[in-house]
């Protein structure tokens, strides 16, 4: 059955595309300038049994054949990634609305307890991820994340039947070590298959499914807590773990047919398909992918002030975004029954999956991060300053604070993809430096949940002047490095317009005197590569960072 479920995906991603021998056909919006029969006949860039698989296709079939690769990415990559994305977020969250359900009282917590649970969960989630995409660079996705996904299933059933606090901390522990190769994992995938005018709205549409999954939870919450609550005297709560970790395993299986490796060996491509989505990461790149061991790789980023400046850019950013682990409970403070209030945590979930979307499109097609970032941040500070500084409790003040939570909860998650793209468009080779950076990067931002794990406290309700006043000062800092970056790339672009300047004139001043095998571009690219300056290493000519 399931691989009959893979074959269907497959084959209806390609009968929705033109005949897969990439016959003539549009030259699709987005291949390189240059054309990719360029690239392809270029021996600095493309090695010669790339181009026996490619012999014979002009450009105008290249250009087919991308359009092919591109459809069925988006329907077996992104569509599976997506659904995993969405039940491991789901999965993890379960907790915000099992403690509405009564799970504390069930169990006996305080407050202080609750935010352990929540906390210890974080501290596993952090420390499994560098390792997990440093294994991830050699290994297939489509056997590793799956079966991680498996156990955290399992793991998410068994915490139905906890009866202690301890209990739960041991499980929510494992819990997070099993689902911390997931997100990663998934980004340095989609940043293996997708060229840089792709890679924002894919990280996008990622990362709307925890905010989909996060405005949908309640809504499930509600309907179990009105339908099974009480069936073979288990609380309502301890269902919401058991559907949750059982709809987990029954995707997990299915993302073992559906989901592919890298654009060399992924099994239900054909020849001529890895060939061309090699062939086209080639041509954004400007480079093929260079490979180092995975140790090499980590002391890369470790030393890369990039991937430190876009870890304290996201660390700030989800300072502002932990909202969703309470955000339940903030709603609740506006004075609406439990069930309504599960019910009214979902519109500003929706639409800020929407701004998300939307923003992080307009990134792509205008190649810029920098403003994008700064304009959804601000509109998150506001909602920040709003829920602040509303004190009346009538009717109109209780709007206007549920108001503010549509441009908390947008602003902070419509910036987040944006940032994990521009990281992953700057940081490009060598793959495992960018696996490592992206684990880096994400593990910063899990180690703020661990920060804010006590930032909405019951007894700072229903104001919450102290979470408020802090939120808006990381959404300050974050736009400040927002634009220290973009100054920073800025100045590297301008730094590589005058090697290019340099390697032409170079050429024109060599002229004829050159000999015929020797090529003085590539020459003077490999000095520079080399050089030393991280400004032009594993960079080439065609290469511009996106501010």
């Amino acid at each position: 059955m399931l691989q009959n479920i893979s074959f269907a995906v497959t084959s209806l991603a390609r009968n929705a595309s033109p005949k897969r021998r990439m016959t003539r056909g549009p030259i699709e919006k987005g291949v390189p300038s240059e054309g990719l029969l360029a690239v392809l006949n270029d021996p600095d860039r493309v090695s010669e049994e790339l181009r026996s698989q490619l012999e014979g296709f002009s450009n105008e079939e290249l250009a087919v054949g991308t359009k092919i690769v591109k459809r069925l990415l988006d329907c077996c990559l992104m569509a599976m990634a997506w659904v995993m994305f969405a039940c491991n977020y789901f999965d993890r969250s379960c907790l915000a609305s099992a403690k509405l359900m009564g799970l504390r009282v069930d169990l006996g917590m305080n407050s202080n307890e609750y935010g352990v649970a929540m906390m210890v969960l974080f501290i596993a989630y952090v420390c499994a991820q560098v390792p997990s995409n440093i294994f991830l660079v050699k290994h297939r996705p489509s056997i590793y994340l799956p079966t991680t996904m498996v156990l955290w299933g399992c793991v998410c059933v068994s915490t139905a039947f906890v009866k202690t606090p301890g209990q739960l901390y041991a499980v929510r522990f494992i819990l997070g070590l099993l689902e911390a190769p997931f997100c990663v994992g998934c980004l340095f995938l989609i940043s293996s298959w997708y060229t840089r005018t792709e890679l924002g709205l894919r990280s996008a549409i990622l990362l709307s499914a925890p905010m989909t999954a996060n405005a949908f939870s309640g809504v499930v919450a509600f309907g179990i807590a009105d339908s099974i609550d009480g069936l073979f005297n288990l609380e309502g709560w301890r269902w919401l773990f058991i559907v949750g970790g059982s709809f987990t395993v029954f995707v997990a299986l299915v993302a073992f047919l559906v989901l592919p490796d890298y654009p060399h060996n992924t099994r239900w491509l054909h020849e001529e398909e890895r060939a061309v989505a090699q062939l086209r990461l080639i041509a954004d790149r400007g480079a093929s992918e260079n490979s180092v061991s995975g140790i090499v790789g980590l002391k890369m980023a470790l030393k890369s002030w990039r991937v430190w400046t876009f870890a304290g850019m996201y660390f700030l950013l989800a300072i502002g975004a932990s909202l969703h682990n309470f955000f339940p409970s903030v709603v609740k403070t506006l004075g609406f029954s439990r069930k309504t209030t599960l019910w009214m945590t979902a519109p500003p979930y929706l639409l800020a999956v929407f701004t998300a979307i939307s923003t992080a499109l307009s990134a792509d097609r205008l190649r810029n991060c920098s403003f994008h970032i700064i304009g959804t941040v601000s509109f998150a500070m506001v909602g920040f300053l709003v829920f602040l500084f509303e004190q009346s409790t009538d009717r109109k003040g209780i709007w206007i604070r549920y108001f503010s939570t549509f441009l908390m909860l947008t602003g902070a998650h419509a910036a987040n993809p944006i940032v994990l793209a521009w990281a992953q468009k700057t940081i490009q080779q060598p793959k495992e430096m960018r696996a490592t950076a992206i684990a880096i990067i994400n593990a910063c931002g899990t180690i703020s949940q661990i920060i804010t794990a006590e930032l909405y406290p019951n007894r700072w309700s229903p104001r919450y002047i102290q979470s408020m006043s802090l939120n808006t000062a990381c959404a300050l800092a974050a736009i400040l490095l927002a634009i220290f970056m973009r100054e920073k790339l800025r100045r590297a672009n301008k730094k590589l317009d005058k090697e290019e300047e340099l390697v032409v004139s170079t050429v024109q001043e060599l002229g004829s005197s050159s000999s015929k095998e020797e090529d003085p571009v590539a020459t003077r690219v490999q000095e520079l590569r080399t050089s030393g300056d991280e400004e032009m290493q594993a960079t080439t000519r065609p290469f511009r960072y996106v501010t």
